[in-house]
């Protein structure tokens, strides 16, 4: 039963990894995989970003990713759209800092362009906007502290400003609510540790406590479809991989 480094797929019920799923063979990690339930997408090490059938793994599409240290370490899937994130200066042989959108289908570069002023740990998207976090402090050529609401579209950057003292490692949407996870101790100017809950749409005023806990019990139940008979979870066509850990400049 072969596997291919970094990527297999599993029987949801029994755990086994699933037979006639072998995929690509990677040079480094996988950091990032999202899925459709057709299609499987990963991006990790050495600007690894493929897009695999989610039956058999058989490749469907890779892309060239380049940069310094090139790495992706966030997807998020919407539609006919994958958005990327990063550590990258191209996509395609064009100019992208550490965001990109691409089709879904094919992998060719769209225009969508928001300029992250460094790396892109997470994203997020509800359709309209996509969420990113990371440890850049601009996006668009506006300042934004580690977080940044992007139109889905257009690539414009909103008002939308949450300011995160330190990395944004981890983010999530659901409804009017965005959950961050990270290395910070305050957001909006308000003691959060490591964790907290924003305004989706308004003006990033950070939830309570009690609230956070109350979203989370209610949105915690078994969701998402299988790769093939079985496999890796998706919310919202997004699974979440562990970062490595690191520090990011």
């Amino acid at each position: 039963m072969a596997r291919g480094l970094g990527v297999v797929a599993w029987d949801d019920v029994t755990g086994a990894p699933l037979a006639g799923f072998t995929s690509p063979s990677f040079v480094g990690a996988a950091y990032s995989i999202a899925t459709d339930g057709t299609k499987v997408y990963v991006g990790g090490f050495n600007g690894v970003l493929v897009a695999m059938d989610a039956a058999t793994g058989a490749q469907v599409w890779s892309q060239t990713v380049t940069g310094s240290a090139v790495a992706v370490y966030a997807l998020a899937l919407s539609g006919p759209t994958i958005y990327v994130g990063g550590r990258f200066t191209g996509v395609g042989g064009q100019p992208r800092n550490d965001v990109a959108a691409l089709d879904a289908a094919t992998g060719a570069l769209k225009a969508w362009n928001p300029n992250s002023g460094s790396v892109v740990m997470a994203l997020a998207t509800d359709g309209s906007t996509v969420y990113a976090g990371g440890s850049f402090t601009t996006m668009g050529g506006q300042p934004r502290n580690r977080m940044a609401a992007i139109d889905a579209a257009s690539g414009a950057v909103s008002a939308w400003n949450p300011n995160a003292d330190a990395i944004v490692y981890a983010l999530a949407v659901s409804g009017s609510t965005v959950y961050a996870g990270g290395a910070f101790n305050s957001i909006g100017g308000q003691p959060r540790n490591r964790i907290a809950a924003l305004d989706a749409s308004t003006d990033a005023r950070v939830a309570t406590a009690s609230r956070l806990l109350a979203d989370l019990a209610r949105k915690c139940r078994p969701i998402g479809r299988p790769i093939g008979k079985g496999g890796a979870k998706t919310v919202h066509g997004q699974v979440a991989a562990p970062h490595p850990v690191q520090q990011v400049q």
